[in-house]
Order: structure tokens, then C-alpha cells, then sequence
């Protein structure tokens, strides 16, 4: 009749302890790392100020790195200029793009004064989740600050008709999608009053305002931060609804 051998404890021990030593540490990271999140990252399509007319180098190095802390991943939009309506078909087509890839609801947009307005476009017409637009032209039919800085033919500078001024003015659309717009308090360029009539119009759209003029969010990067984290709260929560 054979024997059970009994395992020495102090040999029992050892082993655990080897164990031990080789897993403790993955459980430690296990802990203190955060899980990776699941499905995409947020797409945010960005767009440069600049009356339609011209570029704005500083955008993109101001933006980037707030965009990015923030989680999304930056599509920086090269609109055509000159063309107003050519822009929005630009932006149309670049948020349409996106969406086929990861669904509306990781589609999202920012745009700076005239690309505020491509921004607001697409939020009104429900091609991102949600917009933020930072002193955006709502009103081209009544924005009167380019006519005295480029000249009374502005209009046609940017390739605007009255019958597209009206058809592209954001004030005069359906508003679908959830949209933030930023705005300083003594902008010359595009007005607090334009901004607070959009925004008393729709349900949808938001308006934070801030001390200073055009350009008053350069001084205050936090409100960008804030206002990205407004977008991701404001897609998460939207659904698909009438414009007014």
C-alpha cells in the first residue's frame, strides 16, 4: 500500500511567494491604470476663422492641444476661400466623411468666428452630435463689420448672393443638434446681440459669455476646455430632434 507524500510547508511557502512575486505586480497596475475606453475616440472637425477671405496659422497651435487633452482626435478643415458656399459644401463633405466611419455620435465640431459659422451650419443641420462655435456670423444678411474693413462688394468677394446670404445664415435655419456658442462681450467684429438673438430663438443653442472682444478666448484657454467637455456631455445626451 503506497504512501501519500506530505509537501513540506516550508517549500509550500517558497512557492508562494514566487507566485506572488511574478503577479503582484500586474495586479498593481491593474489597479492604478485606467481600462482603455471601448470603440473610437470623439472626431472633432475644426474650422479657422478668417471672414471667409483668409487663413488663421495660429489656430491649429492654439486649439490642438486642448482638443487633444480633452480626447478627441482633430480634423482640421483646409475650406476653400473666397466661397462661401464652396466652404459649406467642404464642411458638408468632410462631416459626412466621419460619419460614415463612426456614426454621428462621435462626430463633433468646433470653428472660430467665420468657421464658427461652418460649425453652427452643421449643428443646425444635424451632422454632428453637437457644436461649439466661438463668436460665429449667425446673421449674414445683416452683418454690417465687413463692409466697412474689405469694402461694400464683401458680398461678392466671398461669393455671396442675397438669396445665399439668407439660405446660409445659421439665425434664419432649423437648429437640430445641440450647439455652444462663445462670445465676448465688446466684440466689434461680430456682435454679443447676434449671438443673443440665435440663441434666444433655439432651444438647442447655448451662449457663454466672456469678458473681452473677438478674440477673448485666447486669453482664457479654460473656457476652451469647458467648452469641450460641454460637447461631449451635450452629444451624450442628445437625440435626433426637430429644429425649433
Amino acid at each position: 500500500m503506497s504512501r501519500s507524500r506530505r509537501i513540506s510547508p516550508t517549500l509550500t511557502l517558497a512557492v508562494l511567494v514566487a507566485f506572488m512575486a511574478l503577479v503582484w505586480p500586474a495586479l498593481a497596475r491593474a489597479q492604478i491604470e485606467p481600462a482603455e475606453p471601448v470603440g473610437p475616440k470623439p472626431q472633432l472637425l475644426l474650422f479657422h476663422g478668417g471672414s471667409f477671405l483668409f487663413e488663421d496659422p495660429t489656430f491649429e497651435p492654439l486649439t490642438r492641444p486642448l482638443v487633444e487633452a480633452a480626447g478627441f482626435v482633430p480634423h482640421y478643415v483646409d475650406y476653400p476661400l473666397g466661397d462661401l458656399p464652396a466652404a459649406v459644401l467642404a464642411a458638408r463633405a468632410e462631416a459626412a466623411r466621419l460619419r460614415a466611419r463612426f456614426g454621428i455620435d462621435e462626430v463633433f465640431a468646433y470653428g472660430s468666428s467665420a468657421g464658427g459659422t461652418l460649425a453652427a451650419l452643421l449643428s443646425g443641420d444635424g451632422l454632428v452630435a453637437a457644436a461649439v462655435a466661438k463668436a460665429p456670423v449667425s446673421d449674414l444678411v445683416d452683418w454690417t463689420w465687413p463692409l466697412g474693413t474689405f469694402g461694400e462688394d464683401y458680398d461678392e468677394q466671398i461669393g455671396l448672393t442675397q438669396e445665399a446670404g439668407y439660405r446660409l445664415s445659421p439665425l434664419r435655419r432649423p437648429q437640430q443638434r445641440p450647439l455652444l456658442l462663445l462670445q465676448g462681450r465688446v466684440d466689434a467684429v461680430v456682435p454679443l446681440t447676434m449671438s443673443e438673438a440665435f440663441a434666444a430663438k433655439f432651444g438647442q443653442v447655448e451662449l457663454w459669455v466672456m469678458d473681452g472682444g473677438h478674440r477673448a478666448e485666447r486669453s482664457r484657454p479654460q473656457v476652451v476646455e469647458r467648452a469641450m467637455g460641454w460637447l461631449l456631455r451635450a452629444g451624450a445626451a442628445e437625440e435626433p430632434g426637430p429644429g425649433s
